[in-house]
């Protein structure tokens, strides 16, 4: 089964980790509305995992830009930050920093929510194994323990995750933009996977959700490995993971940027590709963090014999089993797994 066939799947059948609740879902009409936000330059920054090392990278990026531009987390801004100090740094810098607008994930939402049928919210695909949804699980009630020991009360407040949106509009010079955590259908949407955009059989379906939507592209983010195609009307990217490896010997996170403006020469060697759209640049960003230095914070939270450090190390220090060429549909779309690769 695909990813996009397991989106039609019967939910009251599936598993806490598989479910995809039906309060995660809308329809490509909502984004068929006046913009929130307004920017020449936009970064659409998904996945960042609680790592706040690809923070300071991109600190230093957005420092490069003539303009600073408007950074939008939409979602999954935690996961491996189980750890007090640290999910306070994450939420402080994400959720209440000015300069930046926060969309809930699923982790958001199933870290605000005191129901376990979700698990972990991911609704993963038949093609991801048993065993590493249950990690996955596992890695989301430590969150939630690490969240319901703070105070309730300001920006640490899981009731505030919940009541993040799950979507925006945004406008980039004359390109109106939607941002989104999944797909143009759910929270948890798997529909703008690499392997399900690339798919020729739901080109028809993708361009209408841009027809519907009445926007010239989406970003979004979710599956944890990047990809990028353009339609004859606007495109969808998804930027994989700002905070963990997502190409093969690699070890960077990967930042969607959308501008009006050409890249600032600072930031030319970090672009790894994109297209001209609706009057916008729109390209895949490397973030080189400090390796090191986040690896000596994950290794302090999750030993060797955890659910976070079986599922995930590895692809930290070595990157998944997954190419650009997979990402642009140049390669055949092999199932990246979200987890180990």
């Amino acid at each position: 089964m695909t990813r996009a066939q397991s989106a039609i799947r019967n939910p009251q059948s599936e598993p806490a980790g598989r479910l995809c609740p039906p309060h995660y879902g809308y329809s490509p009409r909502v984004f068929a509305r006046p913009p929130e936000i307004a920017t020449d330059t936009l970064y659409v920054i998904g996945g960042l995992y609680g790592n706040p090392c690809a923070l300071d990278a991109i600190d230093a990026m957005a420092a490069a830009e003539v303009v600073a531009p408007k950074r939008v987390f939409n979602g999954d801004f935690h996961w491996f930050d189980a750890e007090p100090a640290l999910y306070a740094e994450i939420q402080r810098r994400v959720v209440a920093a000015p300069a930046s607008v926060a969309l809930r994930g699923n982790v958001e939402t199933e870290i605000a929510s005191d129901d376990d049928a979700a698990g972990c919210g991911c609704a993963y695909p038949e093609s991801v194994p048993d065993d590493d949804v249950e990690r996955s699980n596992a890695i989301l009630a430590r969150l939630r323990a690490v969240a319901r020991a703070l105070c309730e009360d300001g920006f640490h407040s899981r009731r505030l995750l919940g009541e993040l949106p799950m979507h925006a509009v945004a406008q980039v010079g004359d390109a109106r933009i939607a941002v989104v955590h999944g797909d143009a259908w759910a929270l948890a949407g798997w529909r703008f996977a690499h392997d399900s955009l690339h798919d020729e059989s739901r080109a028809a379906q993708l361009a209408g959700a841009l027809e519907l939507g009445a926007v010239d592209g989406y970003a979004c983010s979710h599956t944890c490995a990047p990809a990028l195609k353009a339609f004859e009307r606007g495109f969808v990217i998804n930027n994989g993971a700002a905070g963990m490896a997502n190409f093969a010997g690699t070890t960077y996170g990967v930042l969607t940027r959308i501008s009006t403006r050409g890249l600032p020469r600072a930031l030319e060697r970090t672009r790894l590709y994109g297209l001209f759209d609706a009057g916008c640049f729109v390209d895949a960003l490397r973030i080189e963090f400090d390796l090191a230095a986040w690896l000596a914070r994950f290794d302090a939270i999750w030993p060797s014999d955890s659910p976070a450090a079986i599922s995930y190390r590895r692809r930290i220090v070595e990157g998944p089993a997954f190419t650009i060429d997979q990402a642009l549909g140049r390669a055949p779309a092999a199932i990246c797994r979200p987890a180990t690769a």
